[in-house]
């Protein structure tokens, strides 16, 4: 169990070392070129070293607990696996933002005024409590702008970047935000944990397999029962599997972002989402033409012109109803 652990540790202390160059190059050349990056190199380093303390955390919580599973579940190996997969998947969504956020960023009450009020009144137009208001000081790494709704319901909070204050008007930031009401409206969280779900059991059927066949271990030159390695190993062999799935996944990932701009769209906020999703292109410097195939495969979002077109049509429905 302890080589194991240590094994992760220096694994991942290997990957964060490959890694560093490119970060750096992505921060400090590529986003300070467009002038995004607002990032310290104390900030940066901060950063790093707060990412390694949580993947050490995490691993010591999870790794054991994983291999003893596979040690004693026998023949309830699946069932045993998804049951921890599933606590794992809502102990983590409670975790980033009550702990892991509030490492990298520092949140604030927004103040009372025009906007906190709309926001609330928003709230209770759609039925979605919203308990509180948060702003995140994003700004002080990259002037990028989001937004974003966490929590489940009288903890749910709305959080805004500060950069997206400062760049969008007051009807912009209630299309925004209605946006993003329209994920929990149509509980996206919970269809991607239950996609999530589906997937893993796929995945721990083809792992049983791995795991009671030696010779794929010792394909790789390991002569000795180990469900360690067996896990690792499957990890590594997985990944051209994943490939097709990929696309599938991203498709399903789009479409809920349709949805949520529908959902904007029905309560008056079209005109608001439109101009706010132009001025987010606009600051961020999105692609405005994508690849179709690279963007099936890498795109979490529509393009804008996409967007844009399915926010006009169902204006267009809108007025025809009416």
């Amino acid at each position: 169990m302890l080589q194991a652990y240590l094994f992760i540790i220096v694994l991942t202390l290997f990957n964060l070392v490959i890694d560093v160059p490119f970060a750096l190059y992505r921060t400090f050349v590529i986003e300070e070129k467009w002038g995004y990056n607002k990032t310290t190199k104390g900030t940066f380093a901060c950063d790093r070293l707060k990412g390694l303390l949580i993947t050490c955390v995490l691993a010591g919580l999870f790794m054991p607990l994983i291999l003893w599973i596979i040690h004693v579940a026998g023949s309830a190996l699946i069932p045993c696996l998804m049951g921890f997969s599933i606590f794992v998947i809502l102990f983590v969504n409670l975790l980033v933002p009550v702990v892991i956020l509030p490492m990298f960023f520092t949140f604030t009450d927004l103040d009372e005024g025009e906007l906190r009020t709309a926001i609330f009144a928003e709230s209770e137009k759609t039925a979605i409590p919203v308990s509180q208001i948060k702003v995140i000081d994003g700004s002080k790494r990259s002037s990028h702008s989001n937004a974003f709704v966490t929590g489940f319901g009288s903890f749910r909070k709305v959080v805004l970047f500060d950069t997206l204050m400062n760049t969008h008007s007051k009807d912009e930031i209630l299309a925004i935000v209605n946006h993003e009401l329209g994920h929990v409206a149509h509980m996206h969280v919970l269809k991607f944990a239950a996609i999530s779900i589906v997937k893993l059991t796929i995945i721990f059927s083809l792992f049983s397999l791995v795991l009671n066949n030696p010779e794929i271990l010792l394909s790789f030159g390991v002569n000795h029962t180990s469900a360690f390695m067996a896990l690792l190993l499957f990890t590594t062999i997985l990944d051209p599997f994943n490939f097709p799935l990929q696309f599938g996944e991203m498709y399903i990932i789009r479409k809920a972002e349709y949805e949520a701009d529908a959902y904007a769209c029905t309560y008056n906020h079209a005109e608001g989402l439109k101009s706010g999703l132009i001025i987010l292109f606009k600051h961020n410097k999105g692609h405005l033409i994508v690849d179709p195939l690279w963007s099936a495969l890498n795109n979490s979002h529509p393009t804008l012109i996409e967007r844009l077109q399915a926010i006009d049509k169902q204006i267009a429905v809108s007025d025809k109803n009416n």
